[in-house]
């Protein structure tokens, strides 16, 4: 048997140096990693969702991981690679050790911070808005967004992704996600700031008052073909699991709506 494998990104093998077989991650990954599917029998992730998705793709086992954002992929059954402009969900095991260190998110960057606060949000707004949750699933979700309204670090941030993650492990995401895969596979716009651009005008459409839990800036992005956005959106069956009527016409009204 081979020696544990380490899946990691540069800035984060730091923290688990003495691993001597590792895997550097640097983009999200592409079903060219379906080719090494389960061919590791012991694999540790630290990093974000792009490590721990290509951990869990990689391993044959459920991992150990080390999240250092709030992605939520440490607790969930699926990981998610790209084929082309689609995103694919590739159904994996849970990892069966989670460990939230801060050491190893105390210099978290404060862009990484802000896009991942969008992502733990959004997964709990999906979740709230799907005609399939549960009692369970939002349970997770009030927990998790109790978290983001107060003065908390960033270790806690990543335990409400955390919590939000075991919430989208049984009631999947809807309308944000469903917009913002688009907008990162036609204009390569990072998947935290491409929920930040969506989070105030699709809460705008589902009359929800956001300002309890982000203070960011408004995020301004280059033009967008809206309507294109609009229609690739809807090939995601998900994005009709929200409880309010959803078409091409709301969808790019949506769109359309200005933050400046």
């Amino acid at each position: 048997m081979r020696e544990t494998l380490l899946v990691c990104t540069k800035s984060t093998e730091k923290y688990l140096s003495n691993y001597k077989r590792t895997f550097v991650v640097t983009t999200a990954p592409t079903k060219d990693i379906l080719k090494l599917e389960g061919t590791e029998d012991n694999v540790v992730a630290i990093g974000g969702g792009a490590a721990i998705d290509t951990a869990k793709i990689l391993s044959k086992n459920p991992i150990v991981c080390y999240p250092t954002t709030a992605a939520g992929s440490s607790v969930t059954s699926h990981s998610v690679c790209w084929d082309g402009i689609k995103k694919m969900s590739i159904k994996r095991m849970v990892p069966k050790e989670v460990h939230v260190v801060e050491e190893f998110v105390a210099s978290l960057p404060e862009k990484i911070k802000e896009y991942t606060t969008y992502d733990v949000l959004s997964h709990c707004l999906d979740s709230l808005w799907s005609k399939n949750k549960t009692k369970e699933s939002m349970q997770y979700v009030n927990r998790a967004m109790e978290i983001l309204k107060g003065d908390y670090s960033n270790s806690q941030l990543i335990e409400a992704g955390n919590v939000a993650g075991k919430a989208i492990e049984l009631c999947p995401t809807t309308i944000l996600h469903s917009l913002s895969y688009p907008l990162t596979a036609f204009y390569k716009i990072p998947h935290g700031r491409a929920l930040g651009y969506l989070l105030p005008r699709v809460c705008e459409h589902m009359e929800y008052d956001i300002s309890e839990y982000i203070s960011f800036p408004p995020i301004l992005l280059p033009d967008i073909d809206n309507y294109a956005i609009a229609q690739e959106a809807l090939k995601y069956n998900k994005i009709y699991d929200i409880n309010k009527e959803i078409n091409i016409d709301i969808l790019v009204d949506i769109l359309n709506k200005s933050y400046v």
